[in-house]
């Protein structure tokens, strides 16, 4: 294994002693003046109004506000994320349910591809009258042009609640390769 010392670094200097071949280093950090087409593709998108669900009956959840979309791929008039080139990307989304009846209920939210699901999440709650944050995520390869879309549905009738704890309901998704 390589060990690299700094020089004036103080916690290398009360770790080890410095080496003698260490050099100072200049790191250049570019924070966005210009742009080139190596830059990463990403959108987070959030929820601004409460969405009903009614129970057994999937849900396209729709998230309203984009907080960023670098690369222009997210829709959201119509909740869409549209890759614009082939490769992997990272996408989750997460969002918060909050029952009608006091009995215990599971959610789902469904991660789907062309009408197809592809990732899915289950979580059930034996607790009356609790608010559920179910989170679903995958790498996944997609094509140009594929449409990325959220589902989401309950056992029980409730809302998807646009406005709780940092906004956790959320649909975001960036380019890994």
């Amino acid at each position: 294994m390589k060990y690299y010392y700094y020089k004036n670094d103080v916690a290398a200097a009360r770790c080890r002693k410095p080496h003698k071949d260490c050099k100072d280093i200049t790191i250049n950090v570019d924070c966005g003046k210009k742009r080139d087409k190596d830059e990463t593709v990403a959108f987070r998108a959030v929820k601004e109004t409460n969405q009903t669900v009614q129970a057994n009956v999937p849900v396209k959840i729709t998230f309203e506000e984009e907080q960023f979309d670098f690369g222009n791929i997210y829709n959201n008039t119509t909740s869409t994320f549209v890759p614009r080139e082939s490769g992997v990307y990272y996408v989750a989304s997460s969002f918060t349910f909050s029952p009608n009846n006091n009995v215990g209920y599971r959610t789902r939210v469904d991660i789907v591809v062309n009408g197809t699901t592809v990732a899915a999440d289950n979580d059930f709650w034996n607790l009356p009258n609790v608010l559920n944050i179910v989170h679903v995520s995958a790498v996944l390869n997609l094509q140009a042009g594929d449409l990325v879309e959220i589902f989401g549905q309950s056992t029980t009738s409730g809302t998807i609640v646009s406005d709780f704890e940092a906004i956790s309901t959320s649909f975001e998704a960036f380019k890994v390769s």
